[in-house]
């Protein structure tokens, strides 16, 4: 997968301006305090990690591996996505949003840009796994078009099938 290229900004619910763009290597300490301070640690299928040092491995593993976007609120990483590539065409979606920037409409504009990015990539589907008690996020996804296709345990996985123009 090509990475991220474009730059996006949105208002947030609260009015905060918020800036989602490619990942740079620049802003890897504020993506490391944004998980630092992200609470509670372990709340979303173990992630992030408790440990600090396990949270920073992590982190940079997700850095390493995927194709990664940030949203910046006053120069400080507030969200991080990343898409992982998977066979037959299908990227694994993953986002994070640091608990003071939650429920204000930025989780959705960066799955829209994630989406967008997707059509244009030419991928067919993108598949994730969702606790099923994380009900925010479970309607956040719901809300973009991704469906429910099966559940493990206390998770649901669910894709969206990229519809082609």
């Amino acid at each position: 997968m090509r990475l991220f290229s474009s730059i996006e900004r949105v208002e947030s619910k609260k009015g905060h301006s918020i800036t989602i763009f490619p990942y740079e290597e620049k802003y890897f300490p504020s993506l490391l305090h944004m998980y630092d301070t992200y609470s509670p640690f372990g709340s979303v299928q173990g992630l992030p990690p408790i440990n600090r040092d396990k949270r920073h491995q992590w982190a940079q593993d997700i850095i390493s591996t995927g194709t990664n976007l940030l949203a910046l609120h006053d120069d400080m990483v507030i969200g991080h996505a990343s898409l992982f590539s998977m066979p037959v065409n299908w990227a694994e979606y993953f986002i994070f949003i640091h608990q003071d920037f939650q429920r204000q409409g930025i989780g959705t504009a960066i799955t829209l840009y994630v989406i967008d990015w997707a059509r244009q990539e030419k991928l067919s589907t993108l598949w994730l796994s969702v606790e099923r008690k994380n009900f925010i996020a479970i309607s956040l996804y719901r809300k973009v078009g991704f469906k429910r296709i099966a559940s493990t345990g206390d998770s649901w996985e669910m894709i969206l099938t990229i519809v082609q123009e």
